[in-house]
Parts: C-alpha cells; sequence; structure tokens
C-alpha cells in the first residue's frame, strides 16, 4: 500500500464529509420500492418482469450520463426457463392452500390438473417392516406420497426413504410438509419428481386428498446485462467494477409476487447510488457498473458477460459484487478475502479507522453470486454481503417495506472509502 497510515487517516476524514453528503438513502429506498413493484413482477420470467428492471436500471444509467460500451448500455442473452404464468390452485380435504404463503411448487413443476389420494409416510411405518410391505404395495400411480417431517428425521430405513425421494413408487409426485419455511428457486428443466412443499400447520395430518390445477410454460427468453461507466480521470483504462443482480424469482401463479427487496434490490440499489455520487465526481480509475441478469438460475448473466467482455477483463483492477445489502447490524462479510489479502486488510483498516460496520468478517473463495466467474477468469474479485436479523430469504415477504437499510449508510460510506483509497494507492 502506498499511502501511510496518517495519509490514509487524513483521507477517510475528508471523505466521511464527502459521503455523507453522497450517500441517499432515500434513492436508495425509493429504487428498492420501484424493483419491488407489482409492475416488476419479482423481476422474473412472468409479465417482462426482468426485462421491465433492465429497462429501469437503463435509464438511471443515462439520467447520471454513464457512458456506454454498446448503444443502449445492454447486453443480451437467451436461454429457455419454466415459469407458472397463469393462476395456481392447490386444496386439501376441500381447503384450499394459499400459493407462496401456505405451499409452493418445486421450479420445474409439470403441467397437472386433477384430484389425487394422499398416502402418507412416517418414521413408524419406514422402519416398521410389516408396515412398510404393506405401503409399498399401495396404489401410487393416481397419489402423491406426503414425507410428514420424516425427511428431516433419523430413520433406520435408509433406503426406504431414498426410493420414496426418487420416486421409484412412480406416484404422481411428493409432498413436503410440516416446512419451516417455503424457499422457492427457478429452473431450466422440467422436474423429474414433482415436488409441493408446503408450510407446517397448513396440511391436516391424514388428510386424504389434494386438488391441484397447474400450468407451467418452458418458453425461450430474452434478458440482458445492464453495463455503463463513469470514465476515470488520471487511470482511464483500468477499471473498479461494482456488480448487483437485478433478477429474482418473479411470479408463482397469478398472485404469488417474489419481491426481492434485500435480494437483491438492495445491491442495486447502493450500486445506482454509488453511480450517481462518482458521476458527479469521477475517480482515478475508470469505474463500470454492471447490473447482472439471471443471477438466481445460476449465474447465467455474469457467466456470459466473462464469455464475451464488452472491455478487456485483463483492465479490471477490482470487482465488488453486491448482494443482500439490507441489513448490516452484524456486520458484513467479504468473500475472496483470503485470495487477495492486502486489499481485505485495507478494507478492515478503513472500517476499524471509521468505526462504519460492527465487524468485516473474511471469506475464502465462494461461487455464491456473480464475482465468482470473474475470479474463475484471475480477475481479482470481492463479494460483499451484509449481515443481520433479516429471516425473509427466496420468499413472498422480503419485500421493500419489510427491508430495514439499517446500515445502508455506513456500508455506502466504507464502499466509498475503500474505491476512493484503492484508486490513489498507485
Amino acid at each position: 500500500m502506498k499511502s501511510s497510515g496518517c495519509s490514509l487517516i487524513s483521507i477517510l476524514f475528508g471523505l466521511i464529509v464527502y459521503t455523507v453528503q453522497a450517500q441517499d438513502s432515500v434513492y436508495a429506498r425509493k429504487v428498492i420500492s420501484d424493483l419491488c413493484s407489482v409492475e416488476m413482477a419479482g423481476r422474473g420470467y412472468v409479465r417482462n418482469g426482468q426485462q421491465k428492471a433492465a429497462t429501469y436500471i437503463q435509464q438511471e444509467f443515462k439520467k447520471a450520463g454513464l457512458q456506454s460500451f454498446s448503444v443502449d448500455y445492454k447486453q443480451s442473452l437467451g436461454f429457455q426457463v419454466i415459469s407458472f404464468t397463469q393462476p395456481l390452485y392447490l386444496s386439501v380435504d376441500g381447503v384450499d392452500l394459499s400459493i407462496g404463503s401456505d405451499a409452493i411448487l418445486s421450479p420445474g413443476f409439470s403441467n397437472m390438473k386433477g384430484i389425487f389420494n394422499l398416502i402418507w409416510i412416517d418414521s413408524a411405518t419406514l422402519d416398521n417392516p410389516v408396515s412398510f410391505a404393506a405401503f409399498e404395495r399401495m396404489p401410487f400411480y393416481k397419489s402423491f406420497i406426503v414425507l410428514g417431517g420424516v425427511e428431516n428425521q433419523l430413520v433406520k430405513n435408509k433406503e426406504g426413504l431414498s426410493k420414496i425421494k426418487a420416486n421409484r413408487y412412480r406416484a404422481k409426485g411428493l409432498i413436503y410438509a410440516e416446512q419451516a419455511k417455503l424457499t422457492a428457486s427457478v429452473s431450466f428443466d422440467w422436474d423429474k419428481v414433482p415436488i409441493i412443499y408446503v408450510k407446517k400447520g397448513k396440511l391436516p395430518k391424514q388428510s386424504y386428498q389434494l386438488k391441484i390445477d397447474v400450468y407451467a410454460e418452458a418458453n425461450n427468453t430474452e434478458v440482458s446485462n445492464v453495463v455503463g461507466y463513469v470514465k476515470g480521470t488520471v487511470y482511464p483504462d483500468s477499471f473498479i467494477v461494482l456488480s448487483a443482480h437485478y433478477d429474482h424469482l418473479g411470479m408463482m401463479g397469478a398472485e404469488a409476487l417474489f419481491a426481492g427487496a434485500n435480494d437483491n434490490a438492495s445491491g442495486v440499489a447502493m450500486m445506482l447510488d454509488m453511480m450517481r455520487t462518482v458521476a458527479k465526481k469521477p475517480l482515478p480509475y475508470s469505474v463500470a457498473f454492471i447490473a447482472f441478469a439471471a443471477e438466481e438460475i445460476g449465474l447465467v448473466g455474469s457467466a456470459y458477460y466473462t464469455e464475451k467482455p464488452l472491455f478487456p477483463l485483463s483492465q479490471i483492477s477490482m470487482l465488488i459484487n453486491l448482494d443482500l445489502m439490507g441489513t448490516g447490524d452484524k456486520g458484513m462479510t467479504v468473500v475472496n478475502a483470503t485470495l487477495f489479502p492486502e486489499e481485505f486488510q485495507m478494507l478492515q483498516l478503513i472500517n476499524f479507522t471509521n468505526n462504519y460496520l460492527p465487524v468485516v468478517n473474511p471469506r475464502g473463495k465462494a461461487a455464491n453470486s456473480d464475482h465468482h466467474y470473474f475470479t474463475e477468469k484471475g480477475v481479482k474479485a470481492f463479494f460483499w454481503y451484509l449481515m443481520g436479523k433479516y429471516d425473509y430469504y427466496h420468499d413472498v415477504y422480503d419485500t421493500s417495506d419489510a427491508l430495514p437499510l439499517s446500515r445502508y449508510n455506513e456500508a455506502f460510506m466504507l464502499l466509498y472509502s475503500f474505491m476512493m483509497e484503492y484508486s490513489t494507492r498507485l
């Protein structure tokens, strides 16, 4: 590091004054609210939600006056995805189950309509040879097998449980009842075993009949990474990259909206907030801002970008990927910290000097967000995520109203201070 401890502290003192004026949590709140709106449809693959979100970010880039590597800031890519575009219906013994809060479907659940019997299995039946033999003789082809929490219990008949989970009995599908939390996802492929996950207490024990009406589609879809930059004042050909994925899970049917406030409207909001700051006061390094599509389905947008970058990857001096920026009461974790100890030590010193966050924890390499494929290509990359009391993840409760943004301002100032110190250390 070029700067001495004293010069670093003096730089940071000036930064505190500037960044308090620069960060805009009101703007961040508006971005999160806009991205989580019904209009955006969960930024997924229903009602063009992801495309609408990309256009929204593109417009914010234009307002800030970012330069573009392409005609319209967008880099398009396409693939096939399973989506639930029509109203879904589930009822058990005549009692409706609400999609999203009472039950969710596995992401590749196939089209299905009809009335089916429910065959329950518990640990007592599994571990009793006579009872299990009777279970195996039942007619499964017009039935769903219900695992009433047995999948989380210690059972002796592990082979029998494995056969049930693999649907070796060719039931119409499985029901995982007694789920403490309903966590959704998205998929490219149809499920080999259709599964319904039901919240604890929502499926009466020994209920006997399921009525279901599910329509799912496998459609080709086009999405876009959104990329812009602010030219550096001293090193225009060297880039700091800020990235955040803007997609989420979309909708499951007509009513279940997965808004994705923390994951990852919060990261996009911080990226756009920082974009406005840097656009007004450029850094010595150029700063590129990349909003990635299709992260939730397997880091597809960032994988595509690293294969077809809009400027050479060799020009990226540092990438910082932002996700889950809605809390911070318990500090922050930095993935790849152990790969780049000098930069991580710089980050910790800045945080300690200014008391931004309670702690900045190191974590090793992990393929858990859009930094991953850059790391694989030899780019120096961190993934930052905040920690705190917030239980909502990949569910219908991760909404803009629920998100606390409890340490947003401090995390923003830490990010700006790190970027400034990093770009002045040469």
